[in-house]
């Protein structure tokens, strides 16, 4: 059986703000070698870790800052801006909802960036290992052509980069829209490719709509039960649920049959391993 696996969510969130290089390389000074981050595109074609398409006020302030409305109708979409002006905002302001996090100045990174930081890091602090990097792209079917391409000029422009990043080997590839996961299989059927679903129910129509079988199915963790885990590895389909937080829900993932968990504590995580061993 493969050891069970932690997967950081966007970095270690409890101690930095998300989808930073400072947070992914807080988790990979944990201990944790699998970063889970989000992926979407600017408006010049640069590949963004954000989860939000949008530059979040609340976290957010920096130049033309004042400019950002509240309502999320009226805020300037990512794939609507240059990377040079996604970069100039200050996305280093903590979230209310992790106490524990250090401000910090910081933009959100290109996935070029957080590759370079990262593997340097560990090229630094421990030789011997590699990080694995789940990136999620977000992609809505009623969003083409408004917060990102169309799937097939989406999935090129990542297959394109990823194919050369020098790191694919360690790249897997999920998303909830089965179209930008069609097409990148499309161009790269080798890769490792991750269907995520908000609901247990959901399952069997979509595997049956992505039309192959992917490496991974990653549902949400109050969906999962000892049938879904086992209707899974008999067509040898991992599941990784998320975003699992509890000490008490990690172990129920593990005792009920899950491959993994993806939480925002990584270091929780880390200190029940041998309880999941």
């Amino acid at each position: 059986m493969s050891e069970f696996e932690i997967q950081a969510h966007r970095g270690a969130r409890a101690y930095y703000p998300e989808n930073t290089i400072q947070a992914f390389c807080k988790a990979a000074e944990l201990g944790v070698r699998v970063l889970e981050l989000d992926l979407l595109l600017s408006k010049d074609a640069r590949i963004v870790v954000s989860h939000d398409p949008w530059v979040n006020v609340s976290r957010c302030s920096g130049e033309g800052s004042e400019t950002f409305p509240e309502d999320v109708e009226s805020r300037p979409l990512l794939f609507h801006m240059n990377y040079d002006a996604i970069a100039a905002v200050d996305c280093g302001y903590t979230d209310p909802a992790f106490p524990g996090q250090q401000r910090i100045t910081a933009s959100k990174p290109l996935l070029s960036d957080v590759f370079s930081a990262v593997d340097g890091w560990m090229r630094e602090h421990c030789e011997q290992e590699e990080m694995v990097y789940n990136l999620e792209v977000k992609s809505w079917p009623h969003q083409d052509d408004i917060q990102h391409p169309l799937p097939d000029v989406y999935a090129e422009i990542l297959l394109r980069y990823l194919t050369g990043s020098g790191v694919v080997s360690r790249i897997r590839l999920q998303s909830f829209d089965c179209r930008i996961l069609q097409a990148a299989y499309r161009l790269n059927p080798e890769l490792c490719y991750g269907l995520l679903v908000e609901r247990a129910e959901d399952v069997e129509t979509s595997l049956e709509t992505l039309g192959f079988v992917p490496a991974f199915l990653n549902p949400h963790y109050s969906q999962v039960s000892m049938r879904l885990f086992s209707f899974l590895h008999l067509r040898n389909i991992r599941s990784i649920p998320w975003t699992v937080n509890r000490p008490e829900e990690m172990l129920a993932m593990k005792r009920m049959g899950a491959d993994g968990l993806i939480t925002d504590y990584p270091d929780l995580a880390l200190a029940l391993s041998p309880l999941f061993s």
